[in-house]
């Protein structure tokens, strides 16, 4: 029975909608192939009349970044004024919007425009994606349907450098066009409102029949579902309190700060540049090729991340995860620091930075990764998940947005190697912080891990 439901109708909406964050993902790591095309003189290559400035560099990457800060709160309230399935596909339409500017821009402006409205989507998508696949999905097979979007994710920054490198500017944003636009047409066809949002408006008996589709099942076999759902709404309906979110200080300070950990390992600034930083490394490989292979491993590594999760202390693989990724940032910083500060060659350890980052790439995305996100929606109760949601979300992204634009800054400054050090001095203090203030949460309730942060 539960392998039928696995496969059941709410399998497909669910596919549907991991459509739109592979549409989301793309953005992140688009960049790092269509950056280097923006610098060059080649009007073949360059659809701007003259190659882009440091500055315009800079504001291209991070932009997206300051769309995503403003996107998750809007969302948040129109998905609870009009609906989770309204929501997604005006989301949907943002990210066609702004991959169908881009793709025939002939203006920086364009590209300004089209990556802050592709943030908006991003932050959107953050916000309201988690929420819809847990508010459609079997409360027994929700972690396993959760994990999806994880993968789809990944895929979506796997396909940056898979295609990028090898097409047009133009070609790349149709392409991309192509994935909110096949949303676009199978969520509408098969997406449905959450029962969640229906019992929320007080729309039972309209819930009571999504239930029933959504679980392939009869009349019968969904009230007790139905019940429970209820009862939940009835709970995050309940008022919040200054005194409330006062107690809940530490949880704040805790899930606040790994995410900001996570951003100061500088994994968004490098993702973005990735194609550059391998040309500065002079590598034997390609930068291009370099750069389709730690796509490929962010995708590969991505997909056993979810059983590490659920197999293994939060705490332990988060400790393994910013200790190894340090270390291997530091490694990188050490080839950056021969290669640009002594008279050594580095003929003989060319392979060192695409070794260093395969091995960053997995420790990142078995731990710094996805475990913030995971501690901290388990450190707060119901009634606040969408305020610590928005806080450490709207911190995600500022921070994000600080690390991206001041990268080529950064690497002015005190060199690429000093930068990497720097990344990686954050990691190893995030180490610190989570062996002295990060609970296990793995099996534990609220009460007892408010009670590990009391002590």
């Amino acid at each position: 029975m539960t392998n039928f439901k696995f496969f059941g109708y709410s399998t497909f909406v669910v596919i549907a909608v991991d459509l739109l964050a592979t549409s989301g993902d793309i953005t992140m790591t688009w960049p790092s192939p269509i950056l280097p095309k923006l610098h060059s003189n080649d009007s073949t290559v360059n659809p701007l009349p003259k190659p882009i400035t440091q500055q315009q560099d800079a504001l291209i990457a991070s932009s997206i970044n300051i769309g995503a800060m403003i996107g998750g709160l809007p969302f948040a309230y129109i998905s609870d004024r009009f609906g989770r399935k309204l929501s997604l596909q005006a989301i949907g339409c943002l990210h066609l919007i702004a991959y169908l500017s881009m793709a025939f821009a002939g203006r920086v402006e364009v590209f300004y425009f089209g990556r802050l409205l592709g943030g908006v989507a991003v932050g959107g998508g953050y916000t309201l994606l988690p929420m819809y696949i847990a508010e459609v999905t079997e409360e027994t097979l929700r972690g396993a349907y959760s994990v999806t979007l994880g993968i789809f994710w990944s895929f979506g920054n796997f396909l940056s450098y898979l295609i990028g490198p090898f097409v047009s500017v133009r070609l790349f944003n149709l392409v991309n066009a192509s994935f909110p636009l096949a949303f676009l047409v199978s969520f509408s066809l098969l997406g449905t409102e959450t029962p969640y949002y229906l019992v929320g408006i007080g729309d039972t008996e309209k819930a009571e029949e999504v239930l029933i589709k959504l679980r392939s099942t009869d009349r019968g076999s969904v009230q007790n579902e139905l019940e429970r759902i209820k009862i939940s709404v009835e709970d995050e309906d309940k008022s919040i309190g200054f005194g409330n979110v006062w107690s809940l200080r530490k949880s704040f300070v805790v899930s606040i700060s790994l995410i900001v950990f996570q951003q100061l390992s500088g994994w968004n600034a490098i993702t973005s540049y990735l194609q550059v930083i391998f040309d500065a490394a002079g590598a034997d490989l390609p930068s291009d090729v370099s750069a389709l292979i730690i796509g490929g491993c962010i995708f590969v590594f991505s997909l056993p991340a979810p059983y590490f999760t659920e197999k293994f202390d939060r705490k332990m693989l988060l400790i393994i995860s910013t200790t190894v990724l340090g270390m291997c940032l530091s490694t990188f910083g050490i080839f950056f620091c021969i290669l640009t500060r002594t008279e050594f060659g580095v003929g003989s350890i060319s392979w060192l930075p695409l070794v260093s980052l395969v091995l960053a790439v997995a420790s990142f995305q078995t731990g710094l990764s996805c475990l913030p996100w995971t501690i901290s929606s388990e450190i707060f109760p119901k009634n606040v998940k969408k305020l610590s949601a928005s806080a450490t979300s709207t911190s995600c992204w500022l921070i994000s947005f600080l690390v991206t634009m001041f990268f080529n800054k950064m690497t002015d400054g005190i060199g690429v190697d000093g930068t990497f050090f720097a990344f990686a001095g954050f990691c190893f203090v995030s180490t610190l912080f989570t062996i002295f203030y990060v609970p296990e949460t793995r099996g534990k309730t609220f009460v007892e891990i408010q009670l590990m942060l009391e002590r």
